[in-house]
């Protein structure tokens, strides 16, 4: 059976230029999605520095496709009772879910960006060290007593940062500007599943807070160890990765996104201490 690719190119970038490389001669046809099957797909708009449709045709062609068209609602028939190659990512998800059920297709297992059900993906912690030393473990339980002063319904989450032995600094995650916010405006993240746009909040997490108050009291991170009862989120492991804090503690959690890579990219190293 014929077989087509049906795309989105938001962006070029490698992970694209590999994957059209590669299927260039498997695909008839070639169909780049017009911007009105996008606003019906996406919750999004389009990125203004997205690539638009007659840009992409010419890379396409460039590349050594010959049949290069864009896909609109009044042409989408030419695609039926063929096999389809698409991406997966969500778009193509929802393409596929709206116009093509059922239909023949072949699913590429190439990321190419971002999308949502990669991002709220939890990433199991392999090849990090394992802790039991009674020093650490001591640690923790100053870690989880400072939990308990967070005024947080969901998830209660305490950090102690250590320097030469000894605990310098403790936070809690804490609702802004008082514990009380969340309860008084409405909690923000009741309207997002778990890792979900982790920036939208009325609560600061236990290690920028932490970081924060370092740098009001005038000390340096450099060298410092950061035991905190959950693994960072996201965005707070970036916040680390450039803090100068050499070792990161943690007893429970696992990451999200690209936590991991960058915290050990800034040449962190992870220490998972059991319970």
């Amino acid at each position: 059976m014929e077989k087509v690719l049906i795309l989105h190119i938001p962006v070029i970038h490698k992970g694209y230029l590999d994957f059209l490389r590669k299927n260039r001669k498997s695909v008839s046809h070639v169909y780049i999605l017009c911007s009105d099957f996008l606003s019906e797909l996406t919750e999004f708009k389009p990125d203004i520095a997205s690539l638009d449709t007659e840009a992409a045709k010419t890379l396409l062609q460039s590349l050594g496709f010959e049949n290069v068209s864009i896909l609109t609602k009044e042409n989408v028939g030419e695609t039926k009772r063929k096999t389809l190659l698409l991406v997966n990512d969500e778009i193509s998800r929802n393409l596929y879910e709206r116009y093509f059920k059922d239909q023949p297709v072949e699913w590429a297992s190439v990321f190419l960006r971002w999308d949502k059900s990669t991002v709220e993906a939890i990433m199991p912690l392999e090849g990090v060290e394992v802790s039991h030393e009674p020093f650490d473990i001591e640690m923790f339980g100053e870690a989880l007593k400072e939990a308990q002063k967070s005024g947080d319904w969901w998830r209660q989450v305490g950090a102690v940062l250590v320097k030469d032995g000894k605990v310098i600094l403790r936070a809690c995650n804490q609702g802004m500007p008082s514990d009380h916010t969340p309860y008084q405006a409405g909690m923000v993240r009741d309207l997002y599943k778990a890792g979900e746009k982790q920036e939208l909040s009325n609560t600061i997490h236990a290690e920028p807070r932490l970081i924060g108050n370092a740098a009001k009291e005038g000390i340096a991170l450099k060298g410092a160890s950061l035991y905190v009862t959950h693994f960072p989120c996201a965005v707070c492991a970036k916040t680390v990765a450039c803090s100068g804090i050499s070792r990161l503690y943690f007893r429970e959690g696992a990451s999200t996104l690209d936590g991991k890579q960058v915290m050990e990219s800034a040449g962190i190293t992870l220490v998972h201490v059991p319970a």
